[in-house]
């Protein structure tokens, strides 16, 4: 039933323990790690897997198994096939355009909150991962890349201290993130990298018309380029 190609060089579950120092659930561990696979295409789209072959690649039960597959089928990355296993779904790109019409005002939303309430340390932390980001642009390391940006999002939404912000920007940035992962091009990465860079600088000088201008540029930027991404294959 699955592609045994599909789980080769998968992350190790056991290894992603913690967040920000709070001990993960078991449930919890087997999400992140499942939604790495499949953000990185180890689970291709119209792969077929088993819950009991995701249970023995991450050295987990299939109950916490069971619990992160049902998470990630509402956000549109699994279908779950009863005696059949669980099938990855293929990347929509007018889902992606309609998600960034959503995306944008809670974007300016977002930097609005962090404006108003982060602390110091909190502007301080969002400085260091868009330094991060940069760097990792600037090598065209596609997985560094993604990964720093998955650390700038989180810090993002964490200095908001909006619950329901936290619980409805998660699923926008995985899906976000699987878009990208496939299409974006490294060629882009410095671009949207230096966009960020200013949208957090106006967050952290406490300046909102330099950040919600950023957020403009990239909106606008990310919306040019899922439309080009309509016009060819997925880069990796």
């Amino acid at each position: 039933m699955g592609d045994a190609r599909s789980l080769t060089a998968s992350p190790d579950a056991r290894a992603i323990a913690t967040d920000a120092g709070r001990p993960r659930s078991l449930a919890e561990t087997a999400y992140d790690a499942i939604e790495q696979m499949i953000i990185s295409r180890r689970l291709a789209p119209g792969a077929m897997v088993s819950e009991g072959e995701l249970g023995a690649e991450l050295a987990l039960g299939r109950t916490p198994v069971r619990e992160a597959l049902a998470r990630l089928k509402t956000i549109g990355f699994v279908e779950v096939h009863p005696r059949r296993g669980v099938l990855v779904t293929p990347v929509d790109v007018i889902r992606h355009l309609e998600l960034l019409e959503v995306r944008r005002p809670l974007d300016e939303t977002m930097a609005r909150c962090i404006i108003a309430r982060a602390s110091d340390h909190d502007l301080d932390a969002l400085q260091r991962h868009t330094q991060g980001l940069l760097v990792a642009a600037g090598a065209r390391d596609r997985e560094v890349y993604f990964r720093l940006k998955r650390a700038l999002h989180e810090a993002m939404v964490a200095a908001a201290y909006n619950q329901t912000l936290t619980g409805t920007m998660g699923p926008l940035h995985a899906q976000s993130r699987r878009f990208w992962y496939s299409h974006e091009p490294t060629a882009s990465f410095r671009d949207c990298a230096g966009i960020h860079a200013t949208i957090v600088a106006g967050i952290a000088a406490r300046d909102a018309e330099t950040a919600l201008a950023g957020i403009a540029t990239l909106f606008d930027l990310l919306d040019q380029m899922t439309r080009r991404a309509l016009d060819r294959r997925p880069l990796v």
